[in-house]
């Protein structure tokens, strides 16, 4: 099987065993892949600066 990809001009594809364990289809090059990782991390962020303080962790 031939894993044809069409990048943008510029873009850095990913190798084909890179993208066998992605779970966004739709990710093709590494700007994209930064991107999507870069909203996980501030969603993240966010998701725990919201929780509450527990005594024990202080």
């Amino acid at each position: 099987m031939t894993l044809e990809l069409h990048e943008p001009t510029g873009a850095t594809p990913l190798a084909p065993d890179e993208l066998l364990g992605l779970k966004a289809k739709h990710i093709t090059t590494r700007s994209e892949l930064n991107e999507l990782e870069g909203a996980n991390i501030i969603e993240g962020l966010t998701w725990l600066e919201r929780r509450p303080i527990s005594p024990s962790t202080c």
